[in-house]
């Protein structure tokens, strides 16, 4: 399975428009969160139409800038995973939206307990796929969540849930925009797209070897 994973958009329609052609010729479009910069449900609506008119296979959750009008217009179009499951090609796909709580109380945070419970939800329904991904807004604490700061800002409870459910192959992430990249941590692969804002998105390839290729546009 051929994916593409973008998050932290933050309303940039021309940077989702110039990776158009990626975006269509992927198995699964992954968005991962801060989809709007003002946070409301029309600037969803835009840039979701604008990438099924491309490619109308999409999971996605919301992130810590969006309002929860914008979860909610994902389930109801059939993309969201925020404390949900859905089987793609025989690969199960759970997630979690928003963020843990960060110090400027954005518009969409949970307690770490309440990201906790949402996990288990979403991992029951999908409890029997093979293979299974978790796609969260919030990279797990201690890979792909340094900040400017040097502040390891992600969250205790997703990284707790990989170590207790070591059947999820790849967590798929973003928020902390300046800690692109990939980390493996036992058999999990993690890979924090960084701000689609920003020019940076990647590709991964999920087979019986996963392959991460990150990317940005010039």
């Amino acid at each position: 399975m051929r994916i593409f994973l973008i998050s932290d958009i933050h309303g940039a329609l021309d940077r989702v428009e110039k990776v158009g052609d990626r975006i269509a010729s992927a198995d699964l479009v992954v968005l991962a969160g801060d989809l709007t910069l003002k946070g409301g449900r029309a600037e969803a609506e835009a840039l979701l139409d604008m990438v099924a008119s491309r490619n109308g296979n999409i999971v996605a959750v919301h992130g810590n800038m969006d309002r929860e009008e914008v979860n909610e217009l994902l389930d109801e179009r059939g993309y969201g995973l925020h404390g949900r499951g859905r089987i793609v090609d025989g690969v199960g796909f759970f997630g979690i939206g928003g963020s843990n709580p960060t110090p400027i109380r954005t518009r969409s945070e949970y307690s770490e307990g309440r990201i906790a419970d949402l996990l288990s939800r979403g991992y029951d329904s999908v409890r029997d796929a093979e293979t299974k991904v978790l796609v969260s807004h919030a990279p797990p604490k201690g890979l792909c969540d340094r900040t400017f700061f040097f502040i390891r800002a992600g969250s205790t409870a997703l990284r707790d849930f990989l170590k207790a459910h070591g059947d999820v192959r790849l967590c798929l992430s973003g928020h902390i925009h300046e800690a692109s990249g990939t980390c493996f941590e036992g058999g999990v692969c993690v890979v924090n797209a960084g701000a689609l804002k920003s020019g940076r998105y990647a590709e991964i390839e999920l087979g019986e070897n996963i392959t991460v290729q990150s990317g940005r546009l010039r």
